[in-house]
C-alpha cells in the first residue's frame, strides 16, 4: 500500500503542466472518439510498446473529457469502441 504524508500546501511541489506530446496524444484520442457516430465502431491496433488495455483506458478517458459514453472491447489484441448512447 502507498505511504501517505500530510503537509502544508506551501511544502508541496507545484503541479506539472502537460507536455506538448501528452496534450497531442490526448487530442488524438478525443478526435478518434468524436469521429465515430452511432451505428459505427472504431478500431485501434496497438503498436510496439502499447497495450490494448492502455489504449482502451485512453479512449475511455478521452470520451469522458468529451462528455460521451463509449463501450470498448478487445478482440485478438485490437481495441474496438462504439458510442453507447
Amino acid at each position: 500500500m502507498a505511504r501517505f504524508t500530510k503537509m502544508a500546501r506551501d511544502k508541496a511541489p507545484n503541479p506539472v503542466r502537460q507536455t506538448g506530446r501528452l496534450k497531442a496524444r490526448m487530442q488524438e484520442y478525443e478526435d478518434h472518439v468524436a469521429s465515430v457516430k452511432k451505428g459505427e465502431a472504431g478500431k485501434l491496433e496497438p503498436e510496439a510498446g502499447e497495450s490494448a488495455r492502455g489504449i482502451a483506458l485512453r479512449l475511455s478517458r478521452a470520451a469522458r473529457r468529451k462528455g460521451v459514453a463509449i463501450r470498448t472491447w478487445v478482440v485478438e489484441g485490437a481495441v474496438y469502441f462504439e458510442p453507447s448512447r
